[in-house]
């Protein structure tokens, strides 16, 4: 697949970062998640091509994250995403592992349809973990949701996969792609 991907994507005009955060940063939207055929996928990539560019970072569209979840001791968030509660929160760590020192802490809100997302930059070897800071940021943004104290947080899933990034030509969508996905219960090594 790794070819008939590379491929693909060369089909794609680039977009740099710094261009793509300017006009597409998308801090706020909606949210839809599709699952694909490796077949399928590298179809869809065929058909997007002239209507979307793809996001280039130093002459790569294919990037490398680590996402860390944080949750309560009875995993409510992960709870709340498996049973679709339309109200929920999703609380991370990522790493832009092909960044170098790019990590952000990651508060998402779902209300109804709509992600809101607030987040802000740490030094990379912070990530996964929950330092005073963060739990200052997440008591913060929680309490002004939901006008009561915090739960109690900590690691509790990593992520890691494969991600590249599409911007429509009339700056109107984003599409992320992720693939070779592979997750690690941090608080169950079995």
């Amino acid at each position: 697949m790794w070819s008939a991907l590379l491929s693909r994507l060369s089909w794609f005009t680039a977009i740099n970062l710094t261009e793509l955060n300017a006009t597409a940063s998308y801090l706020k939207r909606i949210d839809r998640k599709f699952l694909l055929t490796e077949k399928k996928f590298l179809q869809v990539l065929e058909d997007l091509s002239d209507d979307f560019r793809a996001l280039e970072i130093d002459e790569k569209r294919v990037f490398l994250y680590d996402n860390v979840y944080m949750d309560t001791p009875d995993y409510l968030f992960y709870d709340q995403h498996q049973n679709g509660v339309k109200n929920r929160t999703k609380i991370r760590t990522r790493h832009y592992t092909d960044a170098g020192d790019l990590a952000f802490f990651e508060y998402k809100q779902k209300e109804n349809w709509v992600m809101k997302k607030f987040r802000y930059q740490f030094p990379a070897n912070e990530h996964g973990t929950m330092t005073k800071w963060k739990k200052r940021f997440f008591d913060g943004v929680y309490q002004t949701l939901y006008g009561e104290k915090a739960p109690d947080i900590s690691p509790a899933i990593r992520t890691k996969y494969n991600r590249l990034t599409l911007v429509s030509k009339t700056w109107d969508e984003r599409l992320t792609i992720d693939f070779n996905i592979s997750t690690e219960d941090l608080r169950n090594k079995k």
